[in-house]
């Protein structure tokens, strides 16, 4: 158990993958990352899963950070729309926005991408209420355009996996019947037992694993939660025989075609009225008796003491953020700080110890001179303090010129093609070409879907300063200066532009760059500029191997 959790922990403070935007402002922005919503939302439930892990081996530290990042989803949540959305790294939301469009999403749009699994309740407070909450259900389930994917009900789209748990939150807002109702749309209409009887891709076994619990009678909403909720079973009985040699047997009395619809049900012979059961319920064996019928029984489970649980659905304090300061300086500079939330305090430390309310009170702009961690929390007179952002603040230093006693114009490079998933597989592979070529491009590429390139060579700078570079690309690729990574921009994605700093002394540095193309639309472009010119396409000019 230890080692799993230290592996999660270390994967979930990576800084790949966007998690270095999530974890500095609290979720990934669209300009700076693809799919930045879908990635927000699932690094917000990955955390809730550590979250609990840590409570239960006693990490409380590890636990408050985890928890207050299980609640980052709400970073991204639009309450003018009611919409998850993209939002930029200056705060800004994603214009024009249209939730049937795959706007900064993973194979799905806004209606399929109501993702917060751990924190149901706190989905409904952020839309309003329970009544909200179910409307916009009513809107997914029934809303038409004519264009939706096969395996679809209005815009629940079964077939893409992210959508899965949407027909079991009407339980969460005292609507159980729809939820039956629905669930059994999908197991009689969206199923069969003909060589394409799956609605959508198996992935690893979820479209299956998806009906077995549903005929059963419940899901698994928030895998990591000791509950399943129920739904409505397909058949009159069914056992299921535990491991621990105990069975759990499930029995739908009057079930027919017709009679979807939960009237009653006992569980060991007492009268249940809750719409989940509990784990340890099913593991400890026992008999669930549904009594079924033709028409709804809407008073069952709609109590809210009977509703399924999840997080509380706390309101959080916004992650403070850096708003102005330069990270990588020559003499000074000055640093501005805030918070969205209002009614804020922030504290500060620039010597690498943790803030607390003992700590520098924020007021005005923070000079610094020289290479310094600045941490900075913010605190609230009723809510819970954020968790602490950790940013530095360099003076530069910079890296000597290559001594080279002759060069020639162009850069090397290496030509492949296959499907790769990050620029790091290029390097496992053979090259089909190589050969000298004058900047970087992959206009000679001739692959139309999968290929990578590896450029490598000297850059010729002019004179000592900071440099900025940007790397824009369609799909994954990174930068290297002196064989330092300065920017990573992997992975399969959409055109977008990162950036990194470097200071850099007059004369010739290596550079070298990893690209791949994953399919569909593919670009790269690499600038750069300095205090002396504006941003430019490193030209040919200045490359040489």
């Amino acid at each position: 158990v230890e080692k799993a959790y230290q592996a999660m922990q270390e994967i979930a403070n990576f800084d790949r993958l966007g998690l270095k935007y999530y974890k500095q402002i609290g979720y990934l922005p669209f300009d700076k990352q693809g799919e930045s919503v879908s990635k927000t939302l699932e690094y917000s439930y990955d955390d809730w899963c550590i979250s609990q892990l840590a409570k239960n081996t006693g990490k409380k530290d590890d636990y408050d950070i985890f928890h207050q990042r299980a609640h980052f989803y709400k970073n991204v949540f639009d309450t003018t729309t009611n919409f998850f959305r993209g939002k930029s790294l200056n705060r800004n939301w994603l214009v024009p926005f249209d939730p049937l469009k795959n706007s900064a999403y993973s194979e799905g749009n806004a209606y399929q991408y109501l993702y917060a699994p751990h924190d149901i309740n706190g989905l409904i407070n952020l839309m309003g209420d329970n009544k909200v909450f179910s409307s916009f259900l009513d809107t997914l389930f029934n809303l038409e355009t004519g264009k939706e994917h096969s395996g679809s009900i209005g815009q629940y789209w079964h077939g893409n996996e992210p959508s899965h748990h949407l027909p079991y939150l009407y339980n969460y807002s005292g609507e159980s019947w729809k939820t039956q109702k629905y669930v059994n749309q999908i197991l009689t209409k969206l199923y069969s037992n003909s060589p394409d009887g799956l609605a959508g891709n198996e992935d690893c076994g979820q479209m299956s694993a998806w009906y077995i619990l549903s005929s059963l009678g419940f899901y698994s909403v928030s895998p990591g939660q000791d509950i399943y909720v129920i739904g409505t079973p397909l058949f009159n009985k069914a056992t299921v025989h535990l491991e621990n040699g105990k069975q759990f047997t499930i029995v739908a009395e009057n079930r027919s075609d017709k009679n979807i619809y939960i009237q009653s049900a006992t569980l060991n012979g007492e009268t249940y009225t809750k719409s989940y059961i509990k784990h340890k319920d099913i593991i400890e064996g026992a008999k669930f008796i549904f009594q079924m019928g033709a028409t709804p029984n809407k008073n069952w489970a709609f109590n809210i003491e009977d509703r399924p649980y999840s997080e509380n659905g706390e309101q959080i304090v916004s992650l403070p953020y850096i708003k102005l300061g330069k990270k990588l300086f020559k003499h000074n500079t000055e640093i501005t700080v805030a918070c969205d939330t209002k009614n804020t305090k922030i504290y500060f430390t620039l010597d690498n110890s943790e803030p607390n309310e003992n700590s520098k009170l924020y007021s005005t702009a923070i000079k610094v001179e020289n290479s310094t961690i600045l941490k900075i929390r913010a605190y609230h007179q009723i809510l819970k303090n954020t968790i602490t952002v950790t940013t530095k603040f360099e003076k530069a230093k910079y890296l000597n010129a290559q001594n080279l006693k002759s060069v020639s114009n162009g850069l090397n490079f290496q030509y492949f093609e296959r499907f790769f998933v990050t620029t790091a597989d290029l390097d496992k592979e053979q090259p089909i070409e190589t050969g000298i070529i004058n900047k970087f491009s992959i206009d000679r590429a001739q692959g139309e879907k999968y290929f990578g390139y590896i450029f490598d060579g000297y850059l010729k700078v002019k004179k000592d300063d900071i440099y900025t570079f940007y790397l824009k690309s369609n799909d994954g690729s990174r930068l290297y200066i002196d064989d330092i990574e300065l920017i990573e921009n992997d992975a399969n994605h959409g055109a977008i532009v990162e950036t990194g700093q470097i200071a850099l002394k007059a004369g010739f540095h290596k550079i070298k760059l990893k690209y791949i193309q994953c399919g569909g639309g593919k670009a790269l472009n690499v600038s750069w500029k300095s205090s002396k010119f504006t941003k430019q396409e490193i030209s040919e000019k200045v490359l040489f191997n």
